[in-house]
């Protein structure tokens, strides 16, 4: 029985360390970040790309009710704009971590230039089509003859007794 005990105690330990685990990487409402080699992040122990992550995060807003997500240090031009594009996208707060104090990331929409329209090119009458000649009707089918009735089969008995 006691060992049973044991085992009952070290197994809870693990699941709530494993819990604990889990949420490491949020912290105060918000998704740390850490930026790794190319345009791959890691979070929660999980290495992904920016796609990935944009889903994961979206998933952390959903069930952890996130508000907002931090670029550790460390982090290249592309990854802080993968950063600011899906917090502007999920609508949460971006932030840089700078060596202990947040810089927040202007998570504005970016100024797009406007293009001149080009002019369209006002399209060609069609040509005005030819009547279609009227289709000659169809002959009527020749009319089925009609069956002829058979004899209803007469009932089955029923079995004595019944």
């Amino acid at each position: 029985m006691n060992k049973i005990l044991r085992i009952a105690v070290l197994a809870f330990g693990l699941v709530m360390a494993a819990a604990a685990f889990a949420r490491g990487d949020v912290r105060d409402n918000r998704a740390w970040v850490k930026p790794e080699k190319g345009e791959k992040f890691s979070i929660n122990g999980y290495t992904m790309g920016k796609v990935e992550l944009y889903g994961y995060l979206g998933q952390l807003r959903d069930d952890e009710h996130i508000t907002g997500v931090v670029l550790r240090k460390g982090a290249s031009e592309t990854q802080t704009k993968a950063i600011v594009s899906s917090a502007r996208t999920l609508q949460i707060e971006a932030f840089e971590d700078d060596g202990g104090d947040l810089k927040k990331l202007d998570t504005s929409a970016p100024a797009v230039p406007a293009t001149p329209a080009t002019p369209a090119t006002p399209a060609t009458p069609a040509a005005p089509e030819t009547p279609a000649t009227p289709a000659t009707p169809a002959t009527p089918a020749t009319p089925a003859t009609p069956a002829t009735p058979t004899t209803p089969a007469t009932p089955p008995t029923p079995p004595e007794g019944h």
